[in-house]
């Protein structure tokens, strides 16, 4: 089953965000999305997600039970550690394995033991970033969607980040929009799509 977009027009009043869009994706690799600001790259992902509705056309395979998804919002619990952002999001009655599966995640994305225990408002913005793409990372979804997951990392950890996506692309399709033209060369996607 891969994820196929076929004639996707999506209206906001009178203005059309994106017109007649289709395209199909193979099951597993990365694919960049980039354009001008204001375009409908977002808006693209979350109908991919099913989280916009109100458009014409059709996105087969697509849908919140395929879908992993980091935003540029990062929608952390403020009452919940770092750590526990990660592990109740990702599992229902999260086991002591899905507890260390989330803390190598964390450590692979640069967080440390004590800075597991913090508290969102204790966390910088590129600290926040990494664990909501720890969340989509977890995740164990055949989609995984990426709004900007760089832009708010310093250049210590933005390499890692890297790396996991295209570790992932192995065996996950990856649609990440960016602007970033070193983020493109590093990962060398299957194909650039600019609306």
């Amino acid at each position: 089953m891969s994820l196929k977009i076929n004639n996707l027009t999506k209206k906001f009043g009178d203005r059309v965000i994106l017109e007649n869009f289709s395209y199909s994706f193979d099951d597993v690799g990365i694919y960049a999305i980039t354009g001008a600001s204001g375009i409908g790259k977002t808006t693209l992902l979350r109908i991919i997600a099913g989280l916009d509705e109100g458009f014409s056309g059709t996105v087969a395979d697509g849908g919140r039970e395929r879908v992993s998804v980091c935003f540029q919002e990062y929608r952390l619990f403020p009452e919940l550690s770092a750590l526990d952002n990660v592990a109740l999001a990702c599992f229902d009655k999260p086991s002591k394995e899905n507890y260390t599966e989330c803390i190598n995640m964390l450590s692979r994305l640069g967080f440390s033991s004590s800075d597991m225990k913090l508290m969102p408002r204790e966390l910088s913005g590129g600290m926040r970033q990494r664990v909501s793409l720890a969340r989509a990372f977890i995740r164990q979804r055949p989609i995984l969607l990426l709004d900007e997951g760089t832009k708010e990392l310093d250049p210590a950890h933005v390499k890692g980040v890297l790396d996991i996506i295209k570790e992932l692309s192995l065996t996950r399709l990856v649609l990440l929009i960016t602007h970033s033209e070193s983020d493109l060369t590093y990962l060398s996607p299957k194909a650039i799509i600019t609306l």
